[in-house]
């Protein structure tokens, strides 16, 4: 079936749902040879339709199942997230021991007591909890002290970044003090600005008041500033004393002057 033919059938279906005082227009519109070109372009769109109608079903079947992929991945992660956090533990030792494999004549070393080995383990794992034990209890007293506030512990050892590398630095994991430094260095790095401030303020009052300790027993103020000063009375001459050679003269002259001109 051509594409005429196929956009005839298709809007014949068309037409049949309009109602009756249009169907006998529409009929005649596209009846007319001038819209012969328009039905060849929706007979296109009839033909293509199946093909979309395919593609989108292939399109919803290739998203389903990615989905699926994707879920199970999250599964596997999720089931084997402790084992590769082990890896990264274990590989460094694993490529220490086949860099330097055992020379030929060498004996083969005895099997590993499994008891030997669990009380190893079970003592390192103590020593780590008492370790772990002593910073908790010391950083929750610092903390008290130092913001008056108990430290929530529990909320720092469920920090989901414990125990996972650190981008940008080989080797190191995510430890508590990170976790704590991450929730309050900035409250912490504020607290200490304000100690040494304080401190230095307290040092400077407490020279202040030991100067002024010294002053208290003079009996009379010391000049320590260019302010005016009842003592200023003191270097003050009068008299005779107030003049030079060339001043008691002028003022000779200028008294004889004024008896003259009394007289």
């Amino acid at each position: 079936m051509g594409a005429f033919e196929s956009g005839n059938e298709f809007l014949a279906g068309v037409i049949a749902k309009l109602p009756a005082e249009l169907q006998a227009q529409a009929k005649d519109l596209f009846g007319k040879p001038e819209a012969k070109d328009a039905i060849i372009l929706v007979g296109d769109g009839a033909l293509a339709r199946p093909d979309y109608s395919k593609a989108m079903n292939d399109l919803k079947t290739k998203e389903t199942e990615l989905t699926g992929k994707l879920d199970n991945l999250n599964t596997w992660y999720v089931e084997n997230k402790a084992a590769l956090e082990e890896y990264l533990v274990i590989k460094p030792e694993y490529d220490t021991l086949k860099a330097t494999p055992p020379k030929p004549g060498d004996p083969p070393k005895p099997p590993a007591d499994p008891r030997k080995l669990v009380e190893e383990v079970i003592g390192e794992q103590g020593r780590e909890f008492v370790q772990l034990s002593a910073w908790l209890a010391g950083k929750a007293v610092e903390h008290l002290h130092q913001f008056g506030e108990p430290l929530n512990v529990m909320e720092l050892t469920a920090d989901p970044r414990l125990g996972r590398p650190i981008t940008g630095q080989p080797g190191r994991v995510f430890s508590l003090p990170d976790a704590y430094t991450a929730k309050y260095g900035e409250r912490v790095a504020t607290k200490q600005k304000e100690v040494t401030e304080k401190a230095f303020n307290d040092e400077v009052e407490k020279r202040l008041v030991a100067e002024r300790a010294k002053l208290a027993g003079q009996p009379f103020p010391l000049r320590g500033d260019p302010s005016p000063s009842v003592l200023d009375v003191l270097s003050t001459k009068d008299g005779p004393a107030a003049h030079t050679l060339d001043t008691a003269v002028a003022e000779y002259e200028r008294l004889q002057g004024a008896r003259g001109a009394s007289t």
